[in-house]
């Protein structure tokens, strides 16, 4: 309507008109305006009078009423707003018009914002910036004209510098500069503008507001940084200091905390980027970080077990002050959900008649709280308890008579440093028991008929060398070459030492069988040093942990390791005071940092709270082992250089004592080395055991050692290989001989007995000149008491000629004429198989040493509870040398072939018991005990039996050849044995006078072969009887004889007739010897022991 009024106006000249006389100004503070106003014509006459006119005005839109005529006040208007007044005027005749006015209240009073792009600051200057809200310019405006009249306020380490004010833009915006303190490290600078010190065009005064403050905080002092986790912490007492340990089993408590003391300016992800982790992963929590000031972290994805460590690269990040995050100290923690495990172990076997029991608890990692009162025993109770370390624990349990001792640890009796409970532990079962006394009596009558049977045959070997001494020293005595009664004790030995290692074998062996071996241990020399007080069995197994060596292995073993051991040690049972020990309780420390202790560190965690021992359980125990194997290996060596010197030396002073009673050296069984390498064999299944000691001990020194000591056995065996490859294998030096009887025709029954019993041999060994006399006597235990590559005596009758002659009453050997044909019973060549199997024959000596040294190096091998592998190797060695021993019969003697039958036997039962047997019911393990008793008693019987007979034998040769009396024999040999000891005047008294010798040529016939340098001497013989003498000569024999081929063997055969006695008590008995030494051939000399075979083309002295 307005619009079209004014253009009504403006198209046709209005008749009347309203000026507007008095109105406020344009703009103004004011909230009141007064309106003057005057309607006239064109022409100036009052349009209205008398009410003529109809007056309308509005107020910004709003319709005021009344409205006066002439002038309106308005009063309370609203500021800071555009005002519109407006009036129109209507006449009675319809003329019209109207005007209006728009005016500004402004009760705004300006205002201005300091500012500046740093609000932390470490420099020396900072730029301001001064803008205001709108000009005020009046009271003069702004001005600065020195730091003390400027209408900026400066409060704190700081001044503006007026010299620097910029005007931006006039009257609105101006730069000054604010120079900071350079005495001051921190504080708070606070500007701000002056009051009232201008107007706006309005007149309004400058109002100070918030934004007219700025507060710049000066800061050089270095950024902190605070890294802290929730996990909790709990302070420790180790080695006497405190420290604090982190650590927890809750996924819940895996929150990392980082703090500033001043924001700094780095993003969330920037400080995520600088933060690392050598494992697990982390993620942002912003709903509880706090601005800049603090940053929250969740860690995930962190393994079972693991040893966290937190590292930040403070280098990247920079605080609000341009100052960069000083280095901040890493965090470590552990996170640990797995539950600590229990192994117990004990040294002692699964039945033991030892009362005290001890067992070793170890955990995987370190425990606290346990006693023993979390250990379950049932058939004993506790006697001793004792904490090595916070992982290994010692516990000695009290066995109840004839009871089964059971231990076990429960779960849930201990925790770990994060709280894990334990799992239940394995359970340890003992059988107590008493010595059964089957074995004490097996055990006795084993070491008595043994310890009986070495003394006879010690002194009967004795006072034949007491006699053969003596007839040396006295040409015209008779003497009488003997066989050694003491050749059957080294297989009687050998067998049971062989048996003994099958208890190392297995702890599984039923009592009765375990017990008697332990009686019988002293012929395995292998006790506690007398140095050491033995605090428990060490036999036959090598698990037991004596308390000093669990003691010496943590104080002293440790130490000889520098290398291994980490630099902070765990502490032990004799750190108790210094080890670990709460303090003051369990309490959390991880809000913030606390002076309570240092934090421990990743390998400190690993060392303390993850690994049993300073370098793990296993590996303290593994360097006890070690040690310990080096106490058995001396264990072994001491007592056999106890042992074995001290018979060397007895055999040394005996051969001294006789060369000083006799003035000549000592001949027979005496003669060195015969007796050293008895003992050497004896000793071999102990040496090779030491050897296996040493190298079991996994150090360096200890292989080495053991290389050396292996040596021993190994350099023997291959010496006694060179030794039958040379003097037998060629043929050069000794040659062996058997009678083989063409009328006898063996039944298929007798063949296959021979299989089992060996069958009879009528067969010797000869030696040749070139031997030295003495040398069957030192060397023949390598070789005599088996065969050998033979060579065959044939014989056409059986009834003629059964058997080789033994040596006359003068120490001359003969032999009886085989049969009357003259080519019937020449030697003749055997087959090449033959030839092999004789080789085989004489080699079966290496067999059986090496089964004995590797026998007793596995018994040192094994280290676990199940021997079942190592006594299956046992069995597969005795199956090789059982077959060995049926295929080639390598013994002479039958007896002998039998009981190394038995023996084998016997000994491939036990082992195999000993691989198959389980530990069952209490009846199993006692028949199986009574029939490995029995196994081990007829070994021990047959064997027995066999040197006994050798005994009885070699008593009865010691009478005489014509008369044999058993009851002379003692005699002879008691005589033999105090005749050293007489004074020589008394020595014709004791010794009988010699008949008088009848005097024969002997002929010597050329060889053309190697075997032609064993030659045969015709010689006179002492037989009563015999007839005159062919030839008269003195004792020497005839050398240099030419003899033709047949017609000269031919007649020295028939002389040989008629030289021979024919006197049959002068005929051994069968198997006279035992097989075990040869009969010799001797020369006329007397004093020569050297055999002396036949050669082929002569008459056969074999």
């Amino acid at each position: 309507m307005l619009m079209g009024i004014g253009e009504l106006m403006n198209s046709v000249e209005p008749a009347i008109l309203v000026h507007f006389v008095e109105t406020p100004p344009p703009r103004t503070r004011m909230s009141s305006a007064v309106f003057r106003y005057v309607i006239q014509r064109p022409d100036g006459i009052t349009a209205c009078s008398m009410s003529d006119c109809f007056i309308h005005c509005e107020l910004d839109g709003q319709t005021l009423r009344p409205c006066p005529a002439y002038n309106v006040a308005l009063r309370n208007l609203s500021a800071n707003m555009e005002h519109r007044f407006f009036i129109s005027v209507a006449t009675r005749n319809g003329d019209r018009n109207s005007s209006d006015y728009s005016w500004y209240i402004d009760t705004t009073r300006p205002t201005a914002t300091i500012s500046s792009q740093e609000a932390y600051t470490s420099a020396a200057k900072l730029d301001l910036r001064i803008k205001f809200s709108e000009p005020c310019a009046g009271l003069g405006g702004f001005k600065c004209p020195n730091s003390t009249h400027c209408d900026v306020l400066v409060t704190g380490p700081a001044y503006v510098q007026p010299s620097t004010l910029r005007v931006v833009k006039p009257d609105i915006e101006y730069g000054l500069a604010l120079i900071l303190s350079q005495s001051d490290i921190y504080g708070r600078v606070i500007i701000r503008m002056s009051d009232t010190f201008c107007t706006d065009d309005v007149g309004n005064y400058f109002i100070r507001t918030n934004g007219s403050l700025l507060t710049v905080h000066l800061d050089r002092r270095p950024v902190q940084g605070d890294l802290w986790t929730s996990v909790p912490s709990y302070a420790l007492g180790i080695k006497g200091d405190t420290r604090i340990v982190r650590a927890t089993n809750n996924e819940d408590d895996l929150d990392i905390f980082l703090d500033f003391t001043t924001p700094v300016l780095n993003s969330t992800q920037q400080i995520m980027n600088a933060l690392h982790l050598k494992s697990a992963e982390l993620s942002a929590d912003q709903a509880r970080s706090q601005g800049n000031r603090r940053f929250v972290f969740k860690l995930k994805n962190v393994s079972a077990t693991d040893i966290v460590t937190v590292e930040v690269q403070s280098q990247s990040l920079i605080g609000v002050s341009g100052i960069r995050v000083s280095p901040v100290t890493s965090l470590t923690f552990l996170y640990d959900s797995t539950s600590p495990e229990i192994i117990l172990s004990t040294g002692s076997p699964k039945v033991t008649k030892q009362s005290n029991i001890d067992v070793v608890a170890e955990f995987t990692k370190p425990v606290f709280g346990f006693d023993a009162s979390a250990v379950t025993v049932q058939g004993g109770r506790i006697t001793r308890f004792e904490e090595l370390s916070r992982a290994l624990y010692w516990l000695t349990i009290r066995a109840e008579p004839e009871s089964k001792v059971s231990v076990a640890v429960p779960a849930g009796k201990v925790k770990d440093i994060s709280g894990n409970q334990n799992l239940a532990s394995n359970l340890i079962e003992v059988e107590h028991y008493t010595v059964p006394v089957v074995s004490l009596a097996l055990d006795s009558f084993v070491t008595a008929g043994l310890l009986a049977t070495s003394l006879a045959a010690s002194l009967l070997s004795i006072s034949s060398a007491n006699v053969k001494a003596l007839a040396q020293n006295a040409p015209r005595r008779p003497i009488i070459s003997t066989p050694g009664p003491s050749v059957n004790l080294n297989g009687m030995i050998g067998h049971l030492q062989v048996l003994l290692l099958s208890d190392w074998f297995s702890d599984g062996l039923p009592v009765e069988f375990s017990e008697t071996t332990r009686g019988l241990r002293w012929l395995l020399p292998h006790r506690q040093l007398p140095w050491r007080e033995e605090k428990a069995s060490t036999w036959p197994h090598l698990l037991h942990r004596s308390e000093e060596d669990v003691n010496s292995s943590f104080s002293g073993l440790l130490m000889g390791y520098p290398a291994l051991v980490p630099p902070h040690q765990f502490p032990n049972s004799t750190d108790q005071g210094a080890g670990h020990k709460w303090l003051d309780g369990e309490f959390n420390v991880s809000v913030e940092r606390t002076p309570f202790g240092q934090q421990l560190d990743s390998s400190e965690y690993f060392i303390y709270f993850l690994r049993g021992e300073p370098t793990s359980a296993s590996t303290v125990i593994q360097r006890m082992e070690s040690h310990k194997w080096w106490r058995e290996m001396s264990m072994n060596l001491v007592w056999l250089g106890i042992g074995g010197g001290s018979l060397v030396a007895a055999h040394a002073i005996l051969l001294l004592i006789l060369r000083w009673r006799t003035g000549s050296a000592a001949p027979g069984l005496l003669s060195p080395p015969r007796f050293e390498i008895f003992l050497l064999i004896i000793a071999l299944p102990s040496v090779s055991q030491s050897s296996t000691f040493a190298i079991n001990g996994s150090a360096s020194g200890g292989v080495i050692v053991g290389s050396l000591v292996l040596a021993i056995p190994a350099a023997f065996i291959l010496s006694v290989s060179l030794f039958l490859a040379v003097v037998i294998s060629s043929g050069r030096f000794v040659q062996y001989k058997e009678i083989r009887y063409t009328d006898v025709t063996r039944s298929w029954r007798a063949k296959l007995s021979a299989l089992w019993v060996g069958g009879a041999s009528n067969g010797r060994w000869f030696g040749s000149e070139k031997l030295p006399s003495s040398f069957f006597k030192r060397f023949g235990i390598l070789f005599e008491s088996r065969k050998g590559p033979p060579v065959y005596v044939f014989a056409d009758d059986s009834s003629q000629a059964r058997k080789w002659a033994e040596s006359g009453p003068s120490g001359i050997g003969r032999m009886r004429a085989v049969n009357a044909s003259d080519d019937s019973n020449e030697d003749r060549k055997v087959s090449l198989s033959k030839r092999l199997i004789g080789h085989a024959q004489s080699f079966y000596i290496i067999l059986e040493l090496s089964r004995r040294a590797v026998l007793g190096a596995l018994s040192a091998a094994r280290k676990g509870h199940d021997g079942s592998v190592e006594s299956a190797i046992a069995l597969a060695f005795t199956a090789i040398q059982l077959v060995s021993l049926v295929i080639i019969r390598p013994y002479i003697r039958s007896g002998v072939h039998i009981a190394e039958s038995i023996s084998l036997l016997s000994e491939a039962a036990i082992f195999g018991i000993s691989a198959s047997a389980k530990r069952s019911n209490p009846l199993d393990q006692k028949a199986l005990g009574s029939v490995m008793l029995a196994l081990l008693g007829l070994t021990f019987i047959s064997h027995m039996t066999n040197e006994w007979y050798a005994l009885i034998n070699h008593v009865l040769r010691l009478s005489g050849p014509r008369n044999k009396s058993l009851k002379l024999g003692v005699k002879c040999a008691a005589k033999g044995l105090v005749l050293i000891f007489l004074p020589k005047r008394h020595w014709s008294s004791i010794t009988p006078e010699p008949a008088r010798p009848d005097t024969r040529p002997a002929l010597t016939a050329p060889s053309r072969d190697p075997l032609s340098a064993m030659t045969a001497t015709v010689v006179p013989t002492l037989s009563p009887g015999s007839p005159s003498p062919l030839l008269a000569s003195d004792e020497r024999p005839v050398r240099g004889l030419q003899l033709q081929p047949r017609s000269e063997i031919r007649k020295l055969r028939a002389l040989a007739k008629a030289s021979f006695s024919t006197d049959p008590r002068e005929e051994d008995e069968p198997g006279n010897n035992n097989g075990n030494y040869p009969f010799t051939v001797q020369s006329s000399s007397t004093s020569s022991d050297d055999p002396r075979p036949s050669s082929p083309n002569v008459i056969k002295h074999n």
